[in-house]
């Protein structure tokens, strides 16, 4: 069934590195839906437009791994909700190495560049999959070559980076499991990795340049062959951290301005699309005036009782068990119990308005053709990339298998 959802909070994350400093220095810093309502979405409140991968440490690489978000990696990579996140994760490899406190030094910009790929490489624990010079080359030229441009995230098709990763997943699991022989990764998908974990980082956003890029690369070559973090590094981390930080915040407010463009820019197509919607919605809804059985409530739905059912009918503070079919105006279908071979529970007053209402006028047994105009359905608002468009009139067919009383 169809839930009336925020959109997805989640985008691909500033530089772990970046989160390693905040750590150190102490800084704060799709249709098959149930027709349950979440709140409409709101610009202020759901920033991102895209999500992305998160890279963790190679033991939770298959969940780390959500390829399927890859072909919206290039939309807007927002990291704003997701830097506590990516600093969590900071802190639990802050913990696990426990740097001895060391006087801070100046350190060499360069060297500094090199550190964002050591620790990028490091916060996603690289080192455990056990690499030799090789395979540790292959994810450093995937670094470099996004960094530089050179290849593209997106034009990578799913089964390709899910192939890599699974990969991945497997050569880690037999070292956890301390077997003696390790499951080889293809250079061609360690490569692949690596382009995803430059990207997903949020490195790509940072403002670096082609030069800074071997930099980069060349650091985090270094970083995946530690198998423990350089205890220098905590000597540096004041210098990182205020080389690093402007940069942090650039891309934070370019992201923030990119979010702001989408949302706008989303916010005015579907005006004009559920106008053209609600009119058609309006016509169909007119017509139905010819079925002699259509009646209507004062709210505005159309239904159609085809079977009443029970004397018993249930309230909005009722949970329900039911059947259900959702098709739109055109024939459409968005979703069906049916097809999923077994029906759906949930309470009345946890579904889009006219759902719920149209469900009180039978009883259980019963069966009933829902009119829901958009009003009364998802409005502008339904869920993102779906079937349902903003000011879609939609129509359920449902059957009522039981009523199972509220408090």
């Amino acid at each position: 069934m169809l839930k009336k959802s925020s959109l997805p909070t989640g985008s691909s994350m500033l530089l772990a590195a970046s989160a390693l400093f905040f750590v150190a220095c102490g800084e704060q810093s799709a249709d098959s839906v149930a027709p349950t309502q979440d709140p409409a979405p709101k610009a202020a409140e759901t920033a991102e437009v895209a999500e992305t991968v998160a890279v963790q440490v190679p033991s939770q690489l298959n969940a780390a791994v959500q390829v399927a978000a890859v072909e919206e990696v290039a939309e807007v990579k927002a990291a704003v909700e997701e830097v506590a996140e990516v600093k969590a994760a900071a802190e639990d490899v802050a913990a696990k190495v426990k740097l001895p406190t060391l006087p801070a030094v100046e350190v060499p910009e360069s060297e500094l560049i090199e550190l964002v790929g050591y620790l990028t490489a490091q916060s996603a624990g690289v080192a455990t999959l056990k690499l030799d010079e090789a395979g540790v080359a292959a994810l450093a030229e995937g670094v470099l070559q996004g960094l530089e441009g050179k290849l593209d995230l997106t034009k990578l098709s799913q089964d390709v980076m899910k192939a890599a990763f699974a990969q991945a997943q497997a050569r880690a699991e037999a070292v956890q499991a301390g077997a003696a022989e390790l499951p080889a990764i293809d250079l061609d998908a360690l490569q692949q990795i690596g382009l995803a974990m430059v990207m997903q980082t949020g490195v790509t956003d940072l403002g670096f340049g082609v030069d800074d890029a071997v930099l980069i690369a060349k650091g985090f070559a270094a970083g995946a062959l530690a198998t423990e973090m350089d205890p220098s590094i905590q000597a540096k981390m004041a210098a990182f951290q205020a080389f690093i930080q402007p940069r942090a915040q650039a891309a934070q407010a370019k992201a923030q301005a990119a979010q702001a463009e989408g949302m706008a820019r989303m916010e005015a197509e579907n005006a004009v699309l559920a106008e053209k919607n609600i009119a058609a919605g309006k016509v169909f809804i007119e017509k139905l005036s010819a079925d002699e059985g259509v009646q209507s409530s004062n709210s505005g739905l159309r239904f159609k009782v085809l079977e009443a059912g029970s004397d018993a009918k249930p309230s909005l503070t009722d949970k329900v068990l039911v059947h259900y079919k959702g098709t739109l105006i055109d024939g459409t279908q968005f979703d069906s119990s049916y097809d999923r071979g077994q029906p759906a529970e949930f309470p009345l007053n946890g579904v889009v308005p006219g759902f719920g209402e149209g469900l009180t006028k039978i009883g259980a047994g019963g069966k009933i053709i829902l009119y829901i105009p958009s009003e009364l359905g998802y409005g502008n608002t339904p869920r993102p990339g779906g079937a349902i468009k903003p000011g879609d009139t939609l129509i359920f067919e449902c059957e009522l298998i039981e009523i199972k009383p509220g408090s």
